[in-house]
């Protein structure tokens, strides 16, 4: 994960917290930090493009697979939803994430007015009234909240592909647990902490 850095070009919106939120602008770059972190960075000449390493691989899955369903946990700046939304837009796409005000920030700021559905409620609380099956989920939560093991294994219950972006390998012990009866590779992200993981759908067995 990057920090944000000491010297900002120029502050452009900013919420105090819970959570902090600061936008920044930062030449081409739009930069969206949620307390200190940074959760999107935004080439305004090229939206739909990623420039989150530990994104390229989900974007390379989701261009191969065309999925016809997408459900994103946790939203960041968006970048997955600007991609879907110029490179597959007939995939049904949606986002959950705990905060409004991320999503306020995203839609103000971040959004290319894409068919998408953005839902404020917390994971846990959205998969207990949902039980159609996805054709390829993304969880993208951090920090990882009390009792997430349960809802993870809600997620690996999905027969489709899931990415799984564990930004606290803390944790990794206690996914792996979780996917015993899956099929999965785990990516290291050069220069990051975090561990990208990628469960193949059961069809693929």
């Amino acid at each position: 994960m990057e920090q944000k850095p000491d010297a900002i070009q120029q502050l452009v919106w900013f919420q105090a917290g819970p959570p902090r939120l600061e936008l920044t602008e930062e030449g081409p770059f739009l930069c969206l930090y949620l307390d200190g972190i940074m959760q999107s960075k935004m080439n305004q000449l090229a939206p739909a493009a990623t420039l989150s390493p530990h994104l390229v691989p989900i974007l390379r899955a989701l261009q191969q697979l065309k999925p016809a369903s997408v459900l994103q946990l946790g939203l960041g700046g968006g970048d997955i939803n600007r991609f879907i939304s110029t490179v597959l837009p007939n995939t049904q796409l949606v986002t959950v994430e705990l905060n409004q005000t991320v999503i306020d920030a995203y839609q103000r700021f971040f959004c290319l007015n894409g068919k998408e559905e953005l839902i404020a409620l917390p994971a846990q609380d959205f998969l207990q009234h949902r039980t159609e099956q996805w054709s390829f989920v993304l969880w993208d939560i951090y920090p990882l909240f009390d009792g997430w093991q349960q809802t993870m294994q809600k997620i690996v219950e999905q027969s489709g592909t899931i990415l799984i972006n564990l930004s606290q390998p803390e944790y990794q012990q206690q996914l792996e647990a979780l996917l015993t009866k899956r099929s999965y590779q785990c990516h290291h992200i050069e220069g990051y902490l975090n561990l990208l993981y990628e469960i193949k759908s059961q069809a693929e067995k």
